[in-house]
């Protein structure tokens, strides 16, 4: 079912069809963005979508990272107002020393910002959230945070070619 009424004569761009004919718009991160001896979240650079007001979407992202043993990463979201977000990271424990150990399904809500482990500087390690975003009254854009988890003097990373996806389940 289409989203939009195209007019007779009109060509469609490719971001028209990506966007109204496969539901679903991306982003893939360009490039590797640190944080050093912080806790605090900050905005990713490049892992950000912008969302339609009352509209629910399916989201997922794989993130690639890596930081000090200890160090961990701390993941979250901001939302537009209104919005909720039930998710998982689906993301190693903070007690983590191997690449392959447990990982988290907790559920999680817009304003929650859970750790995962990593094992170590220079090792990719994988986070894989995903959930249920419900866009209230207010349009916006959907943005990946980020943190160490401990203060550490060794850089975490969230390097490249890690994305974020939202396919579009209402209309």
């Amino acid at each position: 079912m289409p989203i939009t009424d195209f007019v007779a004569g009109q060509t469609p761009n490719a971001a028209d069809l990506n966007r109204y004919l496969m539901q679903q718009a991306h982003v893939i991160k360009p490039g590797i963005e640190s944080v050093t001896s912080s806790t605090t979240l900050q905005n990713d650079d490049h892992l950000f979508l912008n969302v339609s007001a009352n509209t629910d979407y399916w989201v997922q992202a794989f993130i690639i990272y890596n930081g000090a043993t200890g160090g961990d990463l701390q993941i979250g979201w901001s939302a537009p107002t209104g919005s909720t977000f039930d998710w998982v990271s689906d993301g190693l424990s903070t007690a983590a020393t191997t690449s392959t150990d447990e990982v988290s399904r907790t559920a999680q809500g817009v304003t929650n910002a859970p750790s995962v482990g990593a094992v170590g500087s220079g090792n990719n390690c994988t986070v894989s959230p995903k959930g249920l975003l419900r866009v209230g009254a207010n349009s916006g854009t959907l943005r990946l945070r980020w943190a160490q988890s401990v203060s550490s003097g060794t850089a975490t990373q969230v390097t490249t070619n890690s994305f974020l996806m939202a396919r579009r389940l209402t209309y």
